[in-house]
């Protein structure tokens, strides 16, 4: 039994779902996580003591800014394909407005981009994840005053 368009769409629709919610709980944790840290009693001083200090604070930063970069890359990619289907139909409806931008070498790479390239969107969401796992152990281990170098 094959699948019909609107298996295609709910696959997507759902996939949509997923990467949105996704991407704003990395973006949330990104920022959150370190706001957590400010707040409570002993943390901000002990952090900031540590020497592991810059790095827990760049890979926060390297998470959000992924999911950040990985956001726009789709947006601009949606904007694209939108673009490219709406000069499409007035192409084949003889309706004025269409420029013909599906046919342009853009909007070939941003389709290429936007429909053969999710390899894109698995590694910046590995990266940011590992980046903000890398970042939550040494701030554990300095709050636990566990030196980086010990077991």
């Amino acid at each position: 039994m094959g699948q019909d368009m609107s298996d295609h769409e709910s696959h997507f629709a759902n996939y949509a779902e997923y990467s949105k919610t996704f991407r704003s709980w990395m973006v949330a944790y990104g920022i959150g996580g370190p706001i957590l840290l400010l707040v409570s009693k002993d943390a901000p001083q002990t952090v900031a003591g540590s020497a592991q200090l810059p790095t827990i604070v760049t890979l926060f930063v390297v998470g959000v800014g992924l999911q950040i970069f990985l956001a726009l890359l789709n947006k601009w990619a949606a904007w694209q394909m939108y673009r490219g289907a709406w000069s499409s139909y007035c192409s084949e409806n003889n309706i004025s407005g269409g420029d013909l931008h599906h046919k342009t070498r853009i909007y070939a790479v941003w389709s290429w981009i936007n429909n053969r390239q999710s390899w894109v969107d698995f590694a910046c969401d590995v990266l940011a994840l590992a980046a903000f796992s890398y970042a939550t152990w040494l701030v554990l281990r300095v709050l636990l005053g566990i030196s980086v170098g010990e077991p």
